[in-house]
């Protein structure tokens, strides 16, 4: 099944007492509207479906859409989209929604911001719950906190300091599971790799939950695209890229 799997599925149970958490955005890469698309390619190595990372740069003033369109056409969509302050990537909206053409089902999971809170919408086939969670705060530990949306993480990556053995942290705001956890950062190094849009030299980086790891790769030099993504979900997908407009 696509939805589930399509996006960045990341789950914690862990809290964020024993890290420090910190802005790991730097500043965006991307200069204009980008267009990216991608294959999704199955644990078998097979063709899954496709998805295009769009980044509208100036949908309102002073903030960024970020949507992540993802599909099995004909039967399943899985789509994300975040509204973000365009310098911080500060989420302020977020809404993600999958829909199986067949049998006629739609799930849609909202995020709204209004810190110290974040307020979630899940509508699960016209069954409507809410729920909110607190946004980190200053401690002690975490003087300068930073949280982001989980629909911007394939974006964060790209403009976060990218130098081999960096290590960072952030608190991750997912509203398909209605759950704020700790996500762990690590710039593992620079390698070549080759992608149906061509051989690229790219920085590695793990993302690490309590529960699961993944790994992106995005381009070393120019606006640093996301050239490949290793992503676990329900079904374990990973993205390649293979055009840019």
């Amino acid at each position: 099944m696509l939805a589930g799997s399509l996006a960045v599925a990341l789950s914690s149970c862990a809290g964020s007492n024993d890290r420090t958490l910190s802005k790991v955005f730097v500043a965006p890469p991307w200069t204009g509207d980008e267009h990216n698309e991608y294959n999704l390619i199955d644990e078998g190595g097979d063709l899954y479906g496709t998805c295009v990372l769009e980044t509208d740069v100036e949908t309102e003033p002073g903030k960024t859409r970020l949507s992540r369109l993802c599909a099995n056409e004909p039967r399943y969509r899985d789509d994300g989209t975040v509204l973000v302050d365009s310098l911080t990537l500060v989420p302020l909206e977020a809404a993600r929604v999958r829909t199986d053409a067949e049998k006629n089902e739609r799930v849609a999971a909202l995020s709204v911001y209004e810190p110290p809170i974040v307020k979630f919408i899940f509508d699960d086939k016209g069954k409507v719950r809410e729920t909110e969670r607190k946004l980190p705060e200053p401690t002690e530990t975490s003087p300068d906190p930073g949280y982001y949306d989980d629909e911007s993480l394939l974006w964060l990556v790209r403009g976060m300091d990218l130098r081999e053995g960096y290590e960072a942290s952030f608190q991750n705001v997912n509203a398909g599971t209605g759950q704020t956890f700790p996500v762990d950062l690590k710039v593992e190094g620079r390698e070549t790799i080759q992608v149906p849009a061509g051989e690229f030299t790219a920085w590695k980086i793990r993302v690490r939950t309590a529960s699961v790891t993944q790994f992106v790769w995005v381009e070393a030099e120019g606006s640093r695209r996301l050239v490949k993504a290793r992503i676990e979900g329900i079904e374990d997908v990973i993205y390649e890229l293979t055009a840019s407009n």
